[in-house]
C-alpha cells in the first residue's frame, strides 16, 4: 500500500522529535541557570515589598486544607492577606477553614452557594476581595515555603511590564514508583522547560498550583477564562498577547502532592491534554498579527507535540496489530530497540542537568535518579494516550462546560516548614 511508504518517515519523526526537544530544553535550561541563577540574586529590602492578596480556591479539600493554612500562616512576608474561596464544598472544608481563621485577621473566607468551577470562583474572589497590586493564586493542596512569596513578588519590582510570575513546585510525596517518576518529571521536564522557554522569551503556561499576577492587568483581561479546562494556560497567553512579561522564579518553592494512583494521574493528564487542545482552538488567531510572532514558536511546538502523540499512539497500535495477526509488524515498535537506549540516555542527561540547576532547592533529588530510564515509557505512553483520548472533545466539545471542576483525591501535605537548601 502507498501509505506504508510513509511509515519510516513517521518512525523517524517519533524518534527524533523528543531528542531534539530534550536538547533544546537542556541548552535553554542551562542558559537560564547560568545567566539568572548561578549568580548572586538581586535581593530586595523587605520594606520595599508591596501588599499582596493570596487567593485559594477550594472544593472538598478537608484532607489538606489545614496543612495549606499552616504553611500560609508561616510565610515570612510583611503584608499579605489570604482569601479562601469555597466553591460549594460538600465536606468539612468550610468548617475547618472557619476554625482556623477565627483568630487570624488577615485570613478570610468567601463561600459560593453553587458550584461554579475554579475559574469562576477565582474571578469572584478577584473582583470582590482583591485591592492589592499583586494577586497570588495557589491550589488548595499547595504548601508555601516561608520565603516563596518574596520570590513571587520581587520580579514585579524589577520589571515594569511584569504580568505574571510562576513558581517552582516540588513533589513532596515520593513513596511509590508513580510518585517518584512525577518528582523526576517536575524537575527534569516542567522546571527545565520553563527555564528554557523563558530563555527563548515566552512561556507556555504558568504553574497552575502557584503563580503571582499583576492585579490591574488581570482585571483588565476580565479574570480567568471559564471556557477551558486549564485556565492557567489561557491566562498566560492572554498576558503575553498584551506584551507583558511572564517570568519563572525558581526560588519560589512550593510543595505539592502528586497523584498517587494511576486513576488520579490519568484524570490529571487528560485535563492537561484537553487544555492543550483548547489552547490551539482559542488562540489560533495569533498568526493574524505579526506583533504576536514571539508566541508563534510556542504554539507551533504545541501543534507538533500533539501530532507526535497521535503518530506515536497509532504507530504503536499498528505495530501491535500487524505483529499479532501477520507476524510481520509495521509501524512504530513498542518494544524498545537501539532508539530506546538513546532516548533513555538523553533522559538521564536531561535529569542530570536538572540535578545541577535544582540542587540548591532539593538536595534529595539524586535518590530518584534510578527511575529515570523508565521515565520515557511512562511519560510518552500516558501523555500520548491522553492527547489522543481528549482530541475530539478538546477540538470540538462544548467550551461552556470545560471549566467545571472536581477536586482530585487529596492527601495530607508534609514538610510544610521546608526551606530551600
Amino acid at each position: 500500500m502507498d501509505y506504508l511508504k510513509w511509515m519510516p518517515y513517521i518512525g523517524f519523526f517519533i524518534f527524533v522529535y523528543p531528542v531534539i526537544m530534550s536538547t533544546v530544553w537542556i541548552i535553554g535550561g542551562m542558559s537560564f541557570w547560568h545567566r539568572r541563577e548561578n549568580k548572586a540574586s538581586n535581593s530586595v529590602a523587605i520594606t520595599n515589598l508591596p501588599a499582596t492578596t493570596i487567593l485559594v480556591p477550594c472544593h472538598n479539600e478537608e484532607v489538606c486544607i489545614k496543612d495549606t493554612f499552616l504553611a500560609l500562616n508561616n510565610i515570612e512576608y510583611p503584608d499579605y492577606r489570604v482569601v479562601f474561596i469555597d466553591d460549594a464544598s460538600t465536606d468539612r472544608t468550610v468548617k475547618i477553614i472557619k476554625s482556623l481563621i477565627k483568630n487570624n485577621p488577615n485570613f478570610h473566607l468567601l463561600r459560593l452557594s453553587h458550584n461554579q468551577g475554579k475559574a469562576r470562583a477565582l474571578n469572584y474572589g478577584l473582583f470582590s476581595a482583591v485591592s492589592t497590586s499583586i494577586t497570588i493564586i495557589i491550589d488548595a493542596d499547595t504548601a508555601f515555603t516561608p520565603d516563596a512569596l518574596t520570590h513571587l513578588v520581587t520580579p514585579f519590582l524589577q520589571q515594569p511590564r511584569m504580568g505574571a510570575v510562576t513558581g517552582n513546585p516540588l513533589v513532596a510525596n515520593r513513596h511509590n514508583i508513580l510518585e517518584k517518576l512525577q518528582a523526576a518529571e517536575f524537575v527534569s521536564i516542567v522546571g527545565l522547560i520553563k527555564r528554557a522557554q523563558r530563555s527563548l522569551g515566552r512561556i507556555l503556561t504558568v504553574s497552575r498550583c502557584v503563580a503571582s499576577y499583576n492585579t490591574e492587568l488581570l482585571k483588565e483581561i476580565g479574570g480567568f477564562s471559564t471556557l477551558t479546562a486549564t485556565e492557567d494556560i489561557d491566562i498566560t497567553w492572554q498576558i503575553q498577547r498584551r506584551f507583558h512579561e511572564v517570568w519563572f522564579a525558581p526560588g519560589a518553592l512550593v510543595l505539592i502532592n502528586a497523584p498517587s494512583t494511576i486513576r488520579e494521574f490519568w484524570k490529571q493528564r487528560c485535563r492537561w491534554a484537553e487544555g492543550g487542545w483548547h489552547l490551539l482552538r482559542t488562540h489560533r488567531n495569533i498568526f493574524t498579527r505579526f506583533r504576536w510572532r514571539r508566541l508563534w514558536p510556542v504554539y507551533i511546538e504545541q501543534v507538533i507535540s500533539n501530532l507526535w502523540s497521535i503518530c506515536f499512539v497509532f504507530g504503536s497500535l499498528l505495530w501491535i496489530l500487524t505483529y499479532y495477526f501477520t507476524g510481520d509488524p509495521i509501524g512504530f515498535p513498542v518494544i524498545p530497540a537501539w532508539y530506546g537506549g538513546i532516548i533513555s540516555v538523553i533522559c538521564m542527561t536531561q535529569f542530570g542537568v536538572a540535578l545541577i540547576v535544582s540542587r540548591r532547592f532539593d538536595s534529595k533529588l539524586w535518590k530518584i535518579f534510578f527511575w529515570i530510564p523508565w521515565y520515557p515509557l511512562f511519560y510518552f505512553c500516558i501523555g500520548a494516550l491522553a492527547v489522543v483520548r481528549t482530541s475530539i472533545k478538546g477540538l470540538f466539545g462544548d467550551l461552556e462546560q470545560a471549566g467545571k471542576w472536581k477536586s482530585p483525591v487529596r492527601e495530607k501535605l508534609k514538610h510544610v516548614q521546608r526551606k530551600a537548601n
